[in-house]
C-alpha cells in the first residue's frame, strides 16, 4: 500500500490554465532550457500535474527494486584507484538506471506509435508487434473515442494534465483509458498500482465531472515489452473512491509545497 513520502519530490510537470505545457523554462542566459520548478509555477500561476501530485506517495516496493539496482550496481562498476567518490557514486547511479532510461525510450515510442495508430497515421512499422494487439482489441470492444491526449485543466482541483484516450461506448457508457508499458512474465499476471487507479479518476472527473465519476469505466492498458504481443486490459473497481483518495493527496501536496494552485487561478 502506498505511503506519504517525506523525501524531496523531483520538479515535475506544470501546465499553464489554459492547458499549455510548461515543463521546461528557458536558461537566464537564453543558451538552452531547464526543468520547470515550484518556484516558476508560483510565479507563474501553473498546475502541477497529475503524476506530480502523486508523487508525493512513497512506493516501498519501488523503493526496494532501487535499492537492489544500486547494490548491483556497486558491483558492475568497481571503483578506480584514484577515482573520488562523488565521480564513482554517479557512475553506479548511472549504471543502476541505464535499463530506466532504456524502458522510458521504448515506452515513449509505443506511445507515440498508438496515438498515431489510433489517429488512422503511419507509424513505425518495428513497433506493430506492439501497437496491432491493442488495435485489435479497440475493435472487439467497439468503443467510439472521443479524444486523445487530452488536456484536462481542474481549477476547482488545484491540477492539469493529459488524457490518452476518452470515450463512450454501448447505449450511454462512458470512459478513459491510459496506455501503460510494462515488463511482464510468462504467467504471472497483470496489476494496476493504487497511483495509476486515482490518476484516471482525476482525469475522469475532470472530464465527464464530479458527478459521473462513479459510472465511469476506467482502465489501464498495458503492454508487455518482455512478451511482444501480450495485452492486458485492467479496470478499475471503483474511480468514486480513487477520485476522493486523490483530492485528499492532493491537498496535502499543497500543504507540503505551500502553494495553492487554486488562488492563483482565482487571483489571475
Amino acid at each position: 500500500m502506498a505511503v506519504l513520502s517525506k523525501n524531496t519530490i523531483k520538479a515535475g510537470h506544470w501546465y499553464a490554465p489554459d492547458g499549455t505545457p510548461m515543463h521546461r523554462m528557458p536558461t537566464a542566459d537564453g543558451s538552452g532550457e531547464r526543468i520547470t520548478t515550484i518556484r516558476d509555477a508560483k510565479r507563474m500561476g501553473l498546475f502541477p500535474s497529475v503524476t506530480s501530485i502523486l508523487g508525493i506517495l512513497a512506493k516501498p516496493g519501488l523503493e526496494t527494486w532501487k535499492l537492489n539496482q544500486m547494490a548491483l550496481a556497486t558491483l558492475r562498476t568497481p571503483k578506480g584507484e584514484e577515482e573520488g567518490d562523488e565521480y564513482w557514486c554517479n557512475r553506479v547511479r548511472n549504471a543502476a538506471f541505464e535499463q530506466v532510461e532504456e524502458a522510458a525510450d521504448l515506452g515513449g515510442m509505443i506511445h507515440g506509435a498508438l496515438e498515431a495508430a489510433m489517429a488512422g497515421e503511419a507509424f513505425d512499422p518495428a513497433l506493430a508487434v506492439y501497437v496491432d494487439p491493442v488495435l485489435a482489441w479497440k475493435g472487439k470492444t467497439g468503443i467510439e473515442i472521443l479524444e486523445r491526449e487530452a488536456r484536462l485543466v481542474n481549477t476547482a482541483n488545484g491540477f492539469a494534465g493529459t488524457a490518452d484516450v476518452l470515450f463512450r461506448y454501448g447505449q450511454n457508457g462512458i470512459g478513459i483509458l491510459d496506455y501503460k508499458t510494462r515488463k511482464t512474465q510468462p504467467g504471472k499476471p497483470v496489476g494496476a498500482y493504487e497511483d495509476q487507479a486515482m490518476q484516471l479518476a482525476a482525469y475522469a472527473a475532470t472530464y465527464w465531472g464530479e458527478a459521473e465519476v462513479g459510472r465511469v469505466l476506467a482502465a489501464n492498458v498495458f503492454i508487455s515489452t518482455t512478451e511482444p504481443g501480450r495485452v492486458e486490459v485492467v479496470k478499475h473497481a471503483n474511480p468514486e473512491r480513487d477520485w476522493q483518495a486523490f483530492k485528499l493527496i492532493a491537498a496535502f501536496w499543497r500543504y507540503v509545497k505551500g502553494y495553492d494552485p487554486r488562488a492563483a487561478a482565482q487571483a489571475a
